[in-house]
């Protein structure tokens, strides 16, 4: 796959399944666990999007902007460095756990800030479905003014 001119950074809370969508966009198998701090650095893959390759970014997983522990504190060098335009992504996928939107919505609505054209992957609709909880895609995209809301299952 030759050199990616274009990367999409994926970020989320821990537990909200980053790393397997991650290993489902570019066919790598980092670790995934059902505990918070599995992914404690950037990892970066490589993914085929309409021909082209894209270079995606899986990052710790935060709360907010604002760093309390090690992890978060990568994520937020990383945020320092694209205010800076250093390897600012074309895009973010904000991973939101969709048995939890609202707990997850706050880092989504302090990643908009940065001003990087956001995409919400409601991850775990499986999940959320069987719980029979209805997210409405279409209003949630309208009312966070976000470029897109994709319900997606990254269960491997």
């Amino acid at each position: 796959m030759s050199k990616a001119k274009h990367s999409i950074a994926l970020l989320g809370n821990p537990n909200s399944g980053k790393t397997a969508l991650f290993n489902i966009l570019t066919g790598l198998n980092q670790k995934v666990s059902n505990y918070p701090g599995v992914t404690v650095e950037q990892t970066i893959g490589m993914a085929q999007i309409e021909n082209s390759p894209v270079a995606i970014i899986d990052l710790p997983g935060t709360y907010s902007l604002v760093p309390e522990s090690h992890d978060e504190a990568i994520v937020a060098e990383e945020f320092g460095k694209w205010a800076k335009g250093e390897n600012t992504p074309d895009c973010i996928i904000s991973v939101v756990d969709s048995t939890n939107v609202m707990r997850n919505l706050y880092l989504t609505t302090q990643l908009m800030d940065l001003g990087i054209p956001v995409v919400v992957a409601l991850n775990m609709i499986d999940l959320a479905r069987e719980k029979s909880l209805e997210i409405n895609c279409e209003k949630l995209k309208n009312d966070l003014g976000v470029f897109s809301v994709i319900p997606v299952s990254a269960r491997l």
